[in-house]
């Protein structure tokens, strides 16, 4: 049962009305009309539909439990590398994205990289590919890698005391020029967060020789949100308790955030010119089981990955509600989300449960050349 939040304040500021105007109209004193706005009180029932029909909404609309017809959009704001500061849990998930021989291989056999080469990495994080990279490629290859301060700074203390030909630039994406011509452009499940991927892709393609490889790893959300599997759980429940395509849609059509990206990158690089364009998918399945000697270390990892350490107050479960709601989606689905989380978060917390799960992140690996 969905729980109820008023939306008369809501409606009366948009309306430009004061308590006691709208307390007149419905023939009742401001203080209840205060009383309901703070939720000390509830209209009575039989007031509702005059409610509701005074602000021109549903009944639901007014009652919380479906989204207002002009309720304002929220942007996310991911395209704004700010926002990742400090979400160390998520770039966890990047040493489960390859096993070291798949990516020699497609070092090796697939994209032929035989000499030496310089490499850029956009939205480079703390460099991760970079060194994966820099320790199989021919000597005399360099990285490097492009992104906000702060994670310039943090990857430059990390390739600090190491033999990597390594540098970093501090720059926002869309307005970064390069400063020479590079041999491989790589972006790492960044195209996903960011409004104008199409353009982000443009840039890396002016970044490159004529002949360069450029290589785009990134997910079709649909593949990633059904690819949680836990043993003793109910599968389905996990496909279904939640469906995000309003979400997607949503914020691909106020925003430009793409949930498909993944899928349509190859179109995007035939439109851009490139040529030999050919997509694998990453070999890596994050799969636990007790009795693996890194148990402890992979499921602690995958609780900071999906975000399952984080408390999540009252306060925090409205704020999702609110947030869910501006892109369209009733209070009840949210609800359910809340719902789900909730329990996935108590299943990784308790100590006592030996957890058994795979984690197919089903991410696409995308390449051409110019």
């Amino acid at each position: 049962m969905a729980t109820v939040k008023l939306k008369i304040a809501e409606l009366r500021k948009e309306k430009g009305v004061g308590q006691q105007e709208l307390a007149e109209v419905l023939g009742v004193s401001f203080q209840s009309v205060s009383k309901w706005e703070t939720g000390t009180t509830m209209p009575d029932i039989t007031l509702l539909p005059n409610v509701a029909e005074y602000f021109q909404v549903s009944v639901d609309e007014l009652l919380g439990l479906k989204p207002l017809r002009q309720q304002a959009y929220v942007p996310r704001n991911t395209d704004n590398r700010d926002y990742w500061n400090d979400k160390k849990g998520m770039y966890k998930n990047r040493k489960y994205f390859w096993n070291d021989d798949y990516l020699r291989f497609l070092v090796n056999d697939v994209w032929k990289i035989d000499k030496s080469v310089n490499v850029i990495d956009f939205r480079c994080g703390e460099g991760d590919i970079g060194m994966q990279l820099l320790d199989m490629l021919p000597e005399g290859s360099s990285y490097t890698g492009v992104d906000n301060e702060y994670f310039t700074n943090n990857a430059r203390i990390k390739y600090h005391n190491t033999e990597f030909n390594a540098q970093f630039f501090s720059s926002d994406l869309y307005t970064f020029v390069a400063d020479n011509k590079y041999d491989v452009a790589i972006s790492q499940v960044g195209l996903r967060h960011l409004n104008r991927p199409k353009e982000i892709l443009k840039i890396m393609k002016a970044s490159v020789k004529k002949g360069g490889l450029i290589v785009c790893l990134d997910v079709n959300r649909e593949f990633e949100q059904d690819g949680l599997y836990i043993d003793g759980m109910d599968y389905e429940y996990l496909c279904t308790a939640f469906d995000f395509h309003k979400i997607w849609k949503k914020e691909l059509e106020c925003e430009g955030r793409d949930y498909a990206i993944g899928m349509r990158l190859p179109f995007y690089m035939k439109q851009l010119g490139l040529q030999g364009i050919d997509i694998r998918m990453n070999d890596r399945i994050i799969y636990v089981d007790p009795d693996m000697v890194d148990y402890e270390e992979i499921v602690q990892d995958f609780i900071e990955i999906q975000g399952l350490n984080q408390s999540f107050s009252v306060t925090d479960q409205e704020n999702t509600i609110e947030y869910f709601m501006s892109r369209g989606v009733d209070r009840a689905q949210v609800e359910a989300y809340i719902t789900m989380r909730a329990k996935l978060a108590e299943y990784f917390k308790d100590a006592n449960t030996k957890k058994s799960f795979l984690k197919v992140q089903g991410l696409l690996v995308t390449y051409g050349r110019t």
